[in-house]
Parts: structure tokens; sequence; C-alpha cells
């Protein structure tokens, strides 16, 4: 062989393999010329729409919110405590003379707040005029209710301390303490077992609309939201003594009221809708306590497929802006959102889960202190962007964002976020794929 060639024939044999590694990815097979080019894009369509839930179970949750909240742009949220009582245990024997020294209403705080806690609370107490029963499927929502006296026989008005250990007690009047007691000591059939609720059919405890500014909630069991009969007994030596009366944890609840007066919410249906991000001034909404949520859908996402032969989706993700204005110290944003798979019927199928597949995302909150409009959450969401190219009809899937259940039924936790004509877009960022064949 001509020791001269053999240089030259390296050099062709080099030339061949560094081309396929340009920047479009060229390779030969099977005599077939093929291309790969990469694309990112973050212009992808958002449609947003938000859903108002029917209602919201508040039975049992094991705690009750009470006061009143007004949010910047969604209008003023109220909460009612309704709290039944079970018979107690009174173990005084009824030979003994006995006289009443005060009946309260113990409050033990449960940690969650919304709005300035600097500002004061003044609570109202009610006695309830219905037995609270719970419905046929042994719940009740948060737009329960039942009638209760429009005269409080309380008032107490506070700086509450929602992360306190400390208990707030009401007392409430004397005359009821007196008769209770009378009974008690009596061991008047009438307040044993399921009878004492027709006797005493419980409390409500109901924010004064013109002093509250926050909402905070209270535990309920055991001693928590308890009545404390406190009594002495009259012998040779004054003994100080006390009966609990435990509410009833299985029929406790809170009942909410909405006011969207002057909001884009204000002539929109209570309940049962879906309504376009263009009816609420381009935004999506959650709102735990009323109901709130929304779903993202990807009307074009197919027509990439249009750009090639195969398209095949790399990476996708999605990353939703927090307004500015809608948040802040006192109603800071949720900590965690989720992510659901729902069919054409907005009907939950799967979730959209970690890169494992074994927990469902949260989502990763990006906070900028400094730059409020900086702030969002981001998921992946790769693997469903790639299943659902190509998906059409009653084979096309949207994207449910919610929070976990808790903060619907336990808190009054909102996150307000843009569309993509709004002042905050959301983004869909795709990283895919394009195959072309010559």
């Amino acid at each position: 062989m001509n020791k001269n060639l053999i240089p030259f024939g390296l050099l062709l044999l080099c030339s061949a393999l560094f081309s396929c590694y340009d920047e479009n990815n060229s390779y030969g097979d099977n005599l077939v010329d093929s291309v790969f080019r990469n694309v990112l894009v973050d212009s992808c369509t958002v449609t947003v729409s938000s859903t108002i839930i029917d209602s919201l179970e508040t039975t049992g949750q094991g705690l009750a919110l009470v006061g009143q909240y007004t949010h910047s742009l969604w209008g003023t949220v109220s909460a009612s405590a309704y709290l039944p009582y079970s018979s107690p245990s009174y173990t005084t024997e009824a030979d003994e003379v006995v006289r009443l020294d005060s009946l309260v209403l113990a409050l033990s705080y449960g940690g969650y707040s919304i709005g300035d806690t600097a500002q004061p609370m003044r609570l109202t107490v009610h006695r309830l005029l219905e037995k609270v029963i719970l419905n046929d499927n042994d719940y009740l929502y948060n737009n329960s209710s039942f009638a209760y006296d429009p005269e409080p026989i309380a008032t107490c008005t506070f700086k509450p301390k929602p992360g306190d250990s400390e208990r707030l007690e009401i007392r409430l009047p004397d005359d009821l303490g007196e008769d209770m007691l009378t009974r008690l000591h009596s061991r008047d059939d009438g307040l044993s077992g399921d009878r004492f609720e027709d006797y005493f059919k419980g409390l409500v405890v109901v924010p004064d609309l013109d002093v509250c500014r926050n909402i905070v909630s209270f535990s309920v069991g055991d001693t928590a939201s308890a009545l404390i009969l406190r009594y002495r007994i009259e012998d040779a030596i004054a003994q100080e003594a006390e009966c609990v009366i435990y509410p009833n944890t299985e029929t406790q609840f809170y009942h909410v009221d909405h006011d969207r007066t002057g909001t884009a919410m204000e002539s929109l249906p209570l309940k049962n809708l879906e309504v376009a991000s263009s009816e609420l001034d381009n935004r999506g909404v959650l709102f735990g306590g009323i109901g709130w949520y929304s779903r993202l859908g990807f009307p074009h996402l197919n027509e990439i497929l249009q750009q090639g032969e195969r398209i095949s989706i790399e990476s996708a993700y999605l990353k939703i802006y927090p307004e500015p204005g809608s948040w802040s110290e006192f109603n800071p944003l949720p900590d965690s959102l989720f992510l659901y798979i729902v069919d054409e019927n907005n009907v939950v199928t799967d979730a959209v889960t970690d890169y494992l597949g074994t927990e469902v995302q949260s989502g990763t909150l990006v906070k900028d202190e400094s730059f409020s409009e900086n702030t969002y959450y981001y998921f992946d969401v790769s693997t469903f962007m790639q299943e659902e190219l190509g998906a059409f009809g009653k084979y096309k899937h949207s994207l449910q964002l919610v929070f976990g259940e808790d903060d619907y039924t336990q808190t009054f936790r909102n996150l307000t976020f843009s569309d993509q004509a709004g002042r905050s877009p959301i983004v869909l960022q795709l990283t895919y794929k394009i195959y072309e064949s010559y």
C-alpha cells in the first residue's frame, strides 16, 4: 500500500466521525441521511380555568375556624364554629352541697391563622336552637348551618395568639351554669346520654364582622373547646371541683360565608361551575375553605408533530408565578401544590409523580425575597407531556392544580396566578427532539 495514502485515509475517517456530532446530530442509517434537532421553547399555549367545589367537608376535622379575612382580589371570607356537646361525667355525691363558681368555654389555639393577628378579634357566643345532626352521608359541610339565637350569651375581645399554648376562656352566663349544675347534681335523666343534646344543643362561635380582620383555628377534642363547669363543695372545708363537658367531635363543624361583592367573582354562581381565566381578569385561583382549584390545558401541543418525521419530548417544566400583591406576610404562599391528570370530564385518572413514579410531586417553590415577581413554583411534567403528545379527542388530558385535602378543609390558604395574558404569565418550557430523514 502506498504509505502516502494512509494519512489521507485517516483524515477522511476522522472527518466522517466528527460529522456525526455537529449541532444537527447527523448520522447515516441504511444509506439514508438523517438529522436530529433539539428545540427549546417557552411559548407553548397553556389554558387556565378555575372551578369551585360544590362543598367541603368540615365535620370531624378536630378544629374550628373562626374569624374574618378580606383578600385583596377575591373578597371577604368569614367562618363560624358550631360546637355541640356530649353528656358529661358528674361524680360529686348528691348529698353534698354545691355552689357554682363559673361556666366557661375553654378555647385552645390550633396553630393556624390568616390575616394580621396583631389586630384584635371580637367573638360572640350564641346558643344553638337546633340539634346538630349529620346529613344522610354522615357529613356536614362548609355551607351547612343550623339555627341559633341571634342574641349572644357572651362576647370576648382579645388579641389572638395562634402559636401560643395559652387557653382562651370565655365566661358564659351564671344562670346557664346554675341550671346545668343543679340538673347534674340531682341526676336529672334529661342530661344523660343522647338526651343531653336535647337539653343543651350547643354553641356557635361567631366573629364580629365590624372588628375581626383575621381568622384563627381552635382545636376541638377532649378539653379543647370544652365547657368547664367550676363549683365548690360546701363541707367543713370548701373544696373546688369542676365538671368538664366535652365537645362532640363527630358533629362539630365550621360554616363559611364568602362575600364576593366588587370582585370578578361577584356575578358567578356559588357552585357547580368552571370559569375561564378570562372571566377572572386573566387569573387562576386556588382557595382553601371555599374550594377553588384550577385546570390547565395544552390545546396546541400536537402542533409540534408537524415539525418533523418524529418528535420526542426530552423535558417539560411548568412554571406558575403567584401574582404579586396577592400574598403577604399575613397571607403566605402555600408550601405545597399538587398536579393531577384529568380526562375530558375533569375526572382524575392519575397524578403527576416524581421521576421514580412513586410520590406525587408537591411542586418546588422558588422564592425571591427581593423581587416578588420572580417567585414561582415549578413542576417536572416531562412524562405527562410525552405521553400526551399525539393524543386526540377523548384520549386527551389536562392537569388539575390543587392543594392537599387538609389545606382545603382546615385552612383558607390561597394562590392567585396569571394565565398567559396576565401580569406574571404561566410558562410551559419544552425541550423536544425533531427527527428528520432525507
